[in-house]
């Protein structure tokens, strides 16, 4: 199971309450209700395969809640994060904005900050090679070598750990 934003968050809340899931992904979502309460997942951790994909200034070095997870969290896990990425770099607005960008004039702090400056071309099969080896990897026991260091085919991503 894997989802962005809240929908990452949602990915680790239903490991958590349902073994059925064999593994998630988090793609820059928070794991806390508030600055100061963290989702029930990041107090207690995972003992299954688990993925962080933050962008350029979100890992579980300096997240709390993302580095509560981590701390407790006893199964396999890799936090990977995409450099110049933006917390939408995960979606499909870094494809379309700067489409729009032609006819509406974005200021460029304005998309920076919505998309970040990674090239989405890049971005995209970045993210579609790492979440494919994640899955082929831990459901279907296909070892992959993509998750054990930084890749010289995706230098936008940082292999955080």
């Amino acid at each position: 199971m894997f989802g962005h934003s809240g929908g990452g968050a949602t990915a680790a809340e239903a490991m958590r309450a349902d073994r059925r899931i064999d593994a998630g992904i988090n793609m820059d979502g928070t794991l806390q209700y508030s600055k100061t309460e963290f989702l029930p997942v990041a107090r207690e951790g995972l003992d299954r395969p688990f993925m962080l994909m933050g962008k350029a200034d979100q890992t579980h070095l300096n997240k709390p809640s993302w580095q509560s997870f981590w701390d407790r969290s006893t199964g396999w896990k890799r936090d990977l994060s995409l450099e110049r990425g933006s917390h939408f770099s995960y979606t499909d607005a870094q494809s379309f904005v700067p489409a729009l960008d032609e006819y509406l004039d974005i200021p460029a702090q304005t998309r920076e900050q919505y998309i970040g400056t990674v090239d989405p071309g890049r971005s995209t099969a970045a993210q579609r090679a790492y979440v494919t080896a994640f899955f082929d990897q831990h459901l279907l026991g296909r070892p992959r070598r993509l998750l054990d260091g930084p890749s010289p085919s995706h230098p936008e991503v940082r292999f955080v750990r």
